[in-house]
């Protein structure tokens, strides 16, 4: 209830009608049929319910200022990993090798981060990426290990992986075709195809997307939901597609303030992040930066 409405109704007696009552949404007139009473539980009634609040505030802050600390240790370290992976008491991890476009690790498969890896300040500078969420309370940081410039090879040693990735592009098309007429078929109401078969249903949400791709759950939260079950469909790069049946749609818990607070931190430090880095980007590409390797290796001694 808004406002206005709010008051109203609060301020009445059971069997009493308002007069008009005006919102942002129209004139309301109100009966009101009844009156509950508040019941106020006991502090034993509500002690668990209490401590699992404050449990989750607390760990919602500790994983905030941890986040903060981690993401300032690795820009002021940019040498090394191993302060921040101190910090957050991990060892560091090597991952699988990687491109501009792709990471081995479904993880590190973040357009963000692969941005940040394959940048100059990490690449030629041989410096830490910036700490970037790449899921849910999932920050992670990398530096370069190795590095193999890009080059052409002989066809011949090439000729069998082309040929697998032709095959695998026409298999993922052909997918990909079946999978929209299927997609189609479900839509009209007809029997669900024969070479369909649905996995077991899970619930996710933004924040635990249970493994499905940002792509995926786009699909997913732009079905309607007023009339169930309902489909989608996603392509799949390399998969061919996914057809996608919502069945049911669980409301959120309503977001309390604490939360809300720590998501408004956490957003208010990611536009900081994005505005120093561009002016960063400003500042180098308008000044003309030379390094005296002399003196860094007299330093360094």
């Amino acid at each position: 209830m808004v406002k206005g409405f709010d008051d109203a109704v609060f301020s009445m007696k059971a069997g009493e009608i308002s007069a008009p009552v005006e919102t942002e949404y129209g004139y309301h007139i109100i009966r009101v049929t009844g009156i509950n009473p508040g019941q106020v539980k006991s502090f034993e009634q509500a002690r668990p319910e209490i401590e699992r609040e404050l449990k989750k505030q607390r760990a919602g802050r500790r994983l905030a200022e941890l986040a903060e600390q981690f993401n300032n240790t690795v820009f002021e370290q940019s040498d090394s990993l191993k302060p921040a992976a101190e910090l957050v008491k991990q060892a560091p991890r090597t991952s699988g090798w990687m491109t501009r476009t792709r990471a081995e690790d479904p993880q590190l498969n973040n357009p963000k981060f692969l941005q940040s890896v394959f940048s100059e300040d990490v690449l030629v500078n041989k410096r830490n990426t910036e700490a970037i969420e790449v899921a849910p309370g999932t920050i992670v940081a990398a530096r370069i290990a190795e590095h193999k410039p890009a080059r052409v090879q002989p066809f011949e040693d090439v000729k069998a992986s082309i040929g697998k990735k032709v095959l695998q592009t026409r298999a993922s098309q052909l997918a990909a075709q079946e999978g929209r007429q299927q997609l189609d078929q479900l839509r009209q109401g007809l029997s669900t195809p024969m070479t369909l078969q649905w996995s077991a249903p899970q619930l996710v949400s933004r924040a635990d997307p249970k493994g499905f791709t940002e792509p995926v759950l786009q699909q997913v939260f732009k079905i309607d939901a007023g009339k169930l079950p309902a489909y989608a469909g996603s392509e799949m790069p390399e998969d061919g597609y996914m057809v996608l049946k919502v069945t049911r749609v669980v409301e959120p818990e309503k977001v309390d303030t604490a939360q809300q607070k720590q998501l408004s931190e956490a957003l208010s430090q990611l536009v900081g992040e994005e505005q120093f880095t561009a002016y960063l980007a400003s500042l180098k590409s308008k000044a003309k930066i030379s390094l005296n390797k002399d003196a860094f290796e007299k330093r360094e001694r």
